[in-house]
């Protein structure tokens, strides 16, 4: 059976590189910021609080991930699959307002 069309559409990128090139391929995409002790907080791929050139050490530190989506709606389906925890809880990015 094929997953459902909002699993498949988000994307993680451990390598800069790729990372990189999806921020810039998707100006209008959205990044979920997950860390160990924080609720997970969405940003918009250009917002600078997830470009992994400004902020190397907090964006590679255990526990962090990145899950890149062009939608806000599989993000979210994300977090209530892969952080049941969490439930629906999705804090905002105050800096770019996604």
């Amino acid at each position: 059976m094929p997953e459902p069309v909002e699993a498949s559409a988000t994307e993680e990128f451990p390598d800069d590189a790729e990372y990189g090139w999806w921020r810039d391929t998707h100006p209008d995409g959205f990044i979920l910021a997950v860390r160990a002790r924080s609720a997970p907080l969405l940003h918009r791929a250009v917002c600078p609080e997830v470009d992994r050139d400004v902020h190397p050490g907090r964006l590679r530190s255990k526990g962090a991930r990145q899950i890149c989506s062009d939608t806000k709606s599989a993000l979210r389906a994300w977090v209530a699959r892969e952080l049941p925890a969490d439930g629906k809880l999705v804090a905002r990015c105050p800096k770019c307002g996604p």
